[in-house]
C-alpha cells in the first residue's frame, strides 16, 4: 500500500511537470503571435506617416528597442569574431549594426502601407531557436508573401531574432555580408565597426 501511494504520487508529478510545460510553450507561442501582430501593426502605422530620412531611423530604432534582440542577433552576425572580441569592442559592435541596419532599412517602411498580415500558424521548437511564427504578408495588386517570424526568449524575453521572407532568412543575409565586409577589412573588428558605422541611408 505504501508503494502504491507512492508510485501514485511520483506520476502525478510528472504529470503535473508535464502540463506545466505544455502550458508554458503554449503561452509562449500565443505570446510570440502577439508580438509578431504587434510589431506589424506598428509597421504599417509608420508606414502612413511622411517622415524625413532622420525619422525613420528614429522610428525604427524604437522598434529595434521593442521588438528585435538587436544583441542577440549582432553576435550571430558576427560568429567567431565575436568570441574573440573583448567587452568594449562587442558593445560598440552592437551599436553600429544597430545603427547600419537602421540605415539599410529606414526607407522600406512605405512598402507597408495597404498590407495585411495573416497568421497561419505557429510551431515551438522548444530550444533557444524559440517559436517560428508563419504568416502570409497580403500586397494589394501583388502577389502574397510567405513570411516566418522566428521570436526567442534567449535574453530574458521574448524579441524577434530572424525574418524568413520567401524562405530567404536576414539573419543570413546580414552574416554573410558583414563577413564579407570583415574580411574588406582584413578581419579588423575596429575597422569593421568604424566602416559599418559611416554607412549612410
Amino acid at each position: 500500500m505504501h508503494i502504491s501511494l507512492k508510485f501514485f504520487f511520483a506520476c502525478f508529478l510528472l504529470l503535473l511537470i508535464s502540463l506545466t510545460f505544455q502550458k508554458l510553450y503554449a503561452d509562449r507561442m500565443v505570446e510570440s503571435q502577439k508580438l509578431v501582430k504587434s510589431l506589424y501593426s506598428d509597421l504599417v502605422s509608420i508606414s502612413m506617416k511622411e517622415l524625413t530620412i532622420d525619422q525613420q531611423k528614429n522610428e525604427l530604432n524604437n522598434l529595434f528597442q521593442k521588438y528585435v534582440d538587436i544583441p542577440i542577433i549582432a553576435r550571430a552576425v558576427l560568429g567567431k569574431s565575436w568570441r574573440g572580441a573583448d567587452s568594449d569592442q562587442r558593445k560598440r559592435f552592437i551599436h553600429a549594426f544597430k545603427t547600419y541596419v537602421s540605415n539599410k532599412y529606414g526607407r522600406q517602411f512605405s512598402e507597408f502601407r495597404g498590407t495585411k498580415l495573416e497568421i497561419i500558424k505557429s510551431r515551438d521548437t522548444l530550444t533557444k531557436a524559440g517559436v517560428l511564427v508563419s504568416t502570409i504578408v497580403v500586397l494589394p495588386g501583388n502577389p502574397s508573401m510567405k513570411v516566418v517570424w522566428q521570436v526567442s526568449d534567449g535574453s530574458g524575453s521574448l524579441k524577434l531574432i530572424d525574418l524568413r521572407v520567401e524562405g530567404v532568412s536576414m539573419l543570413s543575409t546580414e552574416r554573410q555580408e558583414i563577413r564579407s565586409k570583415l574580411k574588406k577589412f582584413n578581419g579588423s573588428l575596429d575597422n569593421l565597426i568604424l566602416g559599418i558605422s559611416q554607412v549612410k541611408p
